[in-house]
């Protein structure tokens, strides 16, 4: 564990965690049980990205659901060479991103350097609207900075598929 003092402080609201795992069908039944996820629905994802020194595209079959506040999105990696598919291939299964909605999606706390950049979000100042920071190493997990409109548009549309 790291020490509190290095624990990057993030200026957003936490409101999304990513679980990547093997198969998003059997994932399902497993964290709707296990988080007490009502449903989840499927919308799988298509989308250009830069992951370390890889750039192309990222195709997942993603599922998400809501746990309370949270919206939990489940990722069963696919085509590319994303962030899901190196913590699946490093760690196995589990959470693999703690994503947060923020104002300030060029935040960099400690330092923290991005290591995955969504390239269809990009911004009226020309920078990225989502990001992952490089915190695996430190965290065991990704740090997901996701710009909050971006972030209101995930949660609509999981609102918009609940029964």
């Amino acid at each position: 564990m790291i020490p509190t003092a290095e624990v990057p402080i993030i200026d957003g609201r936490l409101y999304h965690l990513g679980v990547v795992v093997r198969d998003v069908d059997a994932a399902m039944a497993t964290y709707s049980t296990l988080l007490g996820v009502p449903a989840f629905h499927r919308v799988d994802t298509n989308y250009p990205a830069r992951h370390r020194d890889w750039e192309g595209t990222i195709a997942n079959r993603n599922a998400f659901g809501r746990c309370g506040n949270l919206i939990v999105e489940v990722v069963e990696p696919g085509l590319g060479d994303g962030p899901a598919a190196e913590f699946l291939d490093v760690r196995g299964e589990g959470v693999f991103h703690v994503g947060y909605a923020t104002d300030d999606p060029t935040q960099r706390p400690g330092g923290l350097g991005p290591c995955f950049e969504v390239r269809n979000t990009i911004r009226a100042d020309g920078t990225y609207g989502i990001v992952y920071l490089d915190t695996l190493e430190t965290l065991g997990f990704f740090v997901e900075l996701v710009h909050t409109p971006i972030a209101d548009g995930i949660v609509e549309l999981v609102e918009a598929l609940a029964p």
